[in-house]
């Protein structure tokens, strides 16, 4: 039966009946069994797609957290992942923030990004794990990537660099903006990006903190920059299927982490415009993306944000007109 005969079945109120196929070669009838087949429900839903609510004026609102742990190297050195290139090459850490936030800031309104730094001792100060990176004990935005930027480099000669890697802090000050956002009824959804060099020591407090995040509108991307094993970085990921589970046994209602090591995707430029593309591709196909080129971080980062955005508004019942 077609789509369209079962829904006259459940128009009708009237069965069908089920036939037993006649066998190849014999020229009577199908039998006619006993057994009917009634359509007691028939629902029609529309499927929003990704695009649907950007085009409604849903917002992906950028947030960045930075690792300044003494295991970056010294600022000053140009073997550290923190050295700032006179000649205006950027490290690994200035190429994330560049290239995540050039795409997602299309999708911000104001372009004012809360942006912090972990890791490091502020000056005449204990070690922080979250501290605005502009400076400010007030508020943490920055204007633009050029803000985000700026505020990264001065911070860079502004705070000395310690440890360890804690991403349990920053990822509850993300968390406690978006649930900020959800009592207001804003169209938002934050994505915050996490830039880090080294394996973190509280694995356990992050999988709680992520947990918890799993019912906000919030997503974490990670990249891995430098040469430390990231195999905890995968388990956050959770790309094989099994979901985060905290210490008190709750399981995260979703997938909201993607992490990419810096070292394993081809650094090239990704545009506005092709991320676009990638996500109206993604709108309409399930399949691997494939780039021709290789893929860039920002691709490679971005490629599960659309699912985990209609996961989360599906599971909410969010449509992009209400």
């Amino acid at each position: 039966k077609s789509l369209a005969d079962l829904e006259k079945l459940h128009t009708g109120r009237e069965g069908e009946n089920l036939f037993l196929p006649t066998p190849v070669g014999l020229d009577n009838q199908n039998k006619a069994l006993k057994s009917k087949l009634f359509v007691e429900k028939y629902s029609e839903t529309v499927q929003y797609t990704f695009l649907d609510y950007l085009a409604a004026g849903f917002e992906l609102n950028f947030m960045v957290a930075i690792d300044f742990t003494a295991s970056n190297g010294n600022p000053r050195l140009p073997d550290s992942l923190h050295y700032i290139d006179p000649s205006g090459r950027l490290n690994a850490y200035q190429k994330a923030i560049y290239e995540v936030g050039e795409v997602l800031q299309f999708y911000d309104a104001d372009k004012r990004f809360p942006a912090w730094g972990f890791g490091a001792r502020p000056i005449d100060g204990p070690v922080s794990h979250c501290f605005n990176l502009n400076g400010s004990s007030n508020y943490c935005e920055v204007e633009g990537i050029r803000g985000i930027m700026m505020a990264y480099t001065s911070a860079l000669f502004n705070v000395s660099l310690a440890g360890p890697t804690l991403f349990g802090h920053v990822i509850n000050r993300a968390a406690m903006i978006a649930s900020q956002s959800l009592a207001n009824d804003a169209k938002k959804y934050f994505v915050l990006l996490i830039i880090t060099d080294g394996v973190i020591t509280d694995l356990q407090e992050t999988k709680d903190a992520l947990v918890k995040a799993s019912d906000l509108p919030l997503s974490i991307l990670i990249v891995g920059v430098g040469g430390a094993d990231f195999k905890e970085m995968e388990i956050l990921d959770a790309d094989k299927g099994e979901r985060l589970e905290s210490s008190t046994g709750r399981v995260a209602s979703r997938d909201i982490v993607q992490f990419v090591p810096f070292r394993d995707v081809q650094s090239k430029s990704s545009t506005h415009s092709d991320i676009s593309e990638m996500f109206r591709i993604w709108d309409y196909i399930t399949i691997d993306f494939h780039f021709a080129d290789g893929p860039s971080v920002v691709q490679e980062l971005l490629a599960e944000l659309p699912s985990q955005f209609l996961a989360y508004m599906r599971s909410r019942e969010i449509k992009p007109c209400s």
